[in-house]
């Protein structure tokens, strides 16, 4: 039983030979995609940067957003979609073309999985801030080393005289 909201791709596409000049040269493997879905963007946003050509397009339940490092010859490229018949590997596929990537490396993360409320529990259960362990951790040390100068000062005292 799938108890997810929606699913999230995260795919680094890696030595791009895609040579483009303006972000607006991203649009056509994400209208790609949203045809592959049979969704029409509603939105479609464009930035660019010194290193980074971005595109961002939004429809309905479903966004997708393309980073593009030319000098890098690399794609960051984020799926997200809240429908249950959203082909990953096809998706995948359409942007590798259009982006003429030899090589990938995919992240899948179901969103709003409430299939276990044991896994919504925090591992850990504590009080302490990290910052009072790291004092008390710190003041353990120094009452160690504090024995210890005393133990190598006086070796034939035992360690409980002071």
């Amino acid at each position: 039983m799938n108890n997810t909201l929606g699913k999230h791709l995260l795919i680094d596409f890696y030595n791009c030979r895609l040579v483009i000049a303006e972000p607006e040269e991203l649009q056509p493997p994400i209208e790609r995609a949203f045809e592959f879905i049979g969704e029409t963007p509603e939105i479609t946003s464009f930035f660019r940067t010194s290193e980074e050509m971005t595109c961002v397009a939004l429809a309905g339940n479903t966004h997708i957003c393309v980073h593009y490092y030319p000098v890098l010859s690399y794609a960051a490229v984020d799926l997200y979609s809240f429908s249950a018949d959203f082909n990953l590997n096809r998706m995948m596929s359409i942007f590798k073309s259009g982006l003429k990537s030899d090589r990938i490396k995919a992240t899948s993360v179901r969103r709003g999985d409430f299939g276990s409320i044991r896994d919504m529990r925090p591992k850990r259960k504590s009080k302490i801030t990290t910052v009072r362990r790291m004092k008390n951790t710190g003041a353990k040390l120094k009452r160690t080393s504090t024995k210890m100068i005393n133990i190598l000062r006086h070796p034939k005292r035992p360690p409980n005289e002071k």
